[in-house]
């Protein structure tokens, strides 16, 4: 997202428009619903559902704010892939400086889509999150789709009741999950009291 986009959703919220931006997934739900079959990856600060098909992988090496993943695979490839991380930057501590911090993350080269502003659930209610769609390439690795196969991720971020930034992140082959799979995983996240 470049400088005017950023600058176009603050004005638009300081505006009073944010009713209009929360009718993306999971805008203004009360509580987390998880869909019949789902699985979920259950964390100690957050929980979410993924979708049936998906397996809880191993983490990642090298990636040490990882705590969760969940991968679908069709043959030996996969073709979507869920990962929850904690504390993936400093200073992180507004939703939105999650949302900025979140996309120095998106590989070089990918293209945003769009930064919206959701509602997850929270043990005292509704608490806010960003919700960030983009594409991108795949680099070919071992086990993943041909290198430039063009990709669709989102990542919603926002802070937990430690005030502390998470980060899940979906990542999949066109039309492998649905714009309902994206939202009912948003309508699925749950933040935990923990403090």
């Amino acid at each position: 997202m470049n400088g005017k986009s950023k600058h176009g959703l603050r004005v638009a919220i300081a505006a009073g428009a944010a009713g209009l931006l929360l009718t993306g997934c999971g805008g203004g739900q009360a509580g987390a619903a998880t869909p019949e079959g789902w699985g979920t990856l259950d964390t100690k600060r957050l929980s979410v559902g993924h979708p049936k098909g998906f397996t809880k992988v191993t983490v990642r090496k090298g990636n040490p704010y990882e705590v969760a993943r969940a991968t679908l695979t069709e043959g030996s490839v996969v073709v979507a892939s869920m990962s929850v991380e904690f504390d993936f930057g400093t200073g992180l501590n507004t939703p939105d400086m999650a949302a900025t911090g979140a996309e120095a993350r998106i590989q070089f080269g990918a293209t945003p889509v769009k930064t919206t502003e959701i509602k997850v659930a929270g043990p005292n209610g509704p608490e806010e999150a960003r919700k960030i769609a983009y594409t991108f390439a795949s680099k070919g690795r071992e086990g993943t789709p041909p290198k430039g196969t063009r990709l669709e991720g989102v990542m919603l971020t926002g802070l937990d009741t430690e005030q502390r930034p998470y980060l899940i992140t979906v990542n999949s082959t066109p039309g492998t999950l649905s714009e309902r799979d994206v939202s009912n995983i948003v309508g699925s996240i749950a933040l935990k009291k923990t403090n």
